[in-house]
């Protein structure tokens, strides 16, 4: 009877310190869940800071859609490259090649990227007299990280005026400006960025003056080379992306 009463002892004991372990080890399992959560939430903290990042200030990527540009450089313009006058003139061998500086802005939208569409103004002096252009340009740029390719195609009106190469007299002058170019753009900040480019122009100019036999029109086509830099403001909307 003695072993009897040992035996069910021990296994009653058993029993109870097999129940007191299972209870143990099931409160110690929403615990260990609470702590390894935070670890999987940690990709959405970091969400935020790559975004800031993006819209940061030295973010290289040009945008917004009101765009501000001033240019200025040096170019070299040969007035009756493709075809002369056929008045008649006091300077020998048609109107000679010039150079000198030129200046001159862009105003118009970039469409909230690299796109731009607008008015432009430029002036060139070459002492003897100024040649200007206006009208319509375009700017197609290709994106590309730090460094764009830009293109422009300027189309517009074109005058000579203070002045003319062939000395003649009463004179006036209007035409046409064909433009073509190439270069690279870097942004600098989110709304400012830095342009270079080399410009082909084509002038034609209906051109009007006093001769010895009266007042005269005739036409003149020459070519414009141009070297320049721009410096350019974007606004509006430069936050998006």
């Amino acid at each position: 009877m003695k072993w009897i009463v040992f035996l069910v002892s021990g296994l009653m004991w058993i029993g109870a310190t097999a129940s007191a372990q299972e209870a143990a080890g099931a409160a110690d399992k929403p615990g260990g869940a609470s702590e390894a959560a935070p670890a999987k939430a940690a990709p959405a903290d970091q969400a935020p800071e790559e975004e800031e990042k993006k819209r940061s200030p030295y973010y290289k990527k040009v945008q917004g859609w009101l765009w501000i540009e001033g240019v200025v450089g040096i170019s070299s313009y040969d007035p009756d490259q493709f075809g002369a006058l056929s008045l008649g003139t006091t300077a020998p061998g048609g109107a000679p090649k010039e150079k000198g500086p030129q200046w001159g802005f862009s105003l118009g939208t970039g469409f909230g990227g690299g796109f731009f569409l607008g008015w432009y103004y430029r002036q060139a002096n070459y002492g003897e007299y100024k040649l200007m252009k206006t009208g319509l340009e375009f700017q197609p740029t290709i994106r590309i990280p730090y460094v764009h390719i830009m293109f422009r195609v300027d189309i517009g009106f074109a005058r000579m005026f203070g002045g003319n190469p062939w000395q003649i007299a009463n004179f006036d002058s209007g035409g046409v400006d064909t433009t073509f170019g190439v270069g690279l753009r870097i942004p600098i900040v989110r709304w400012m960025s830095f342009a270079a480019n080399f410009d082909w122009s084509y002038i034609g100019l209906s051109v009007r003056g006093d001769t010895a036999t009266g007042r005269e029109t005739s036409w003149v086509s020459g070519q414009q080379l141009a070297g320049t830099f721009a410096l350019t403001f974007h606004f509006i909307g430069v936050r998006k992306n």
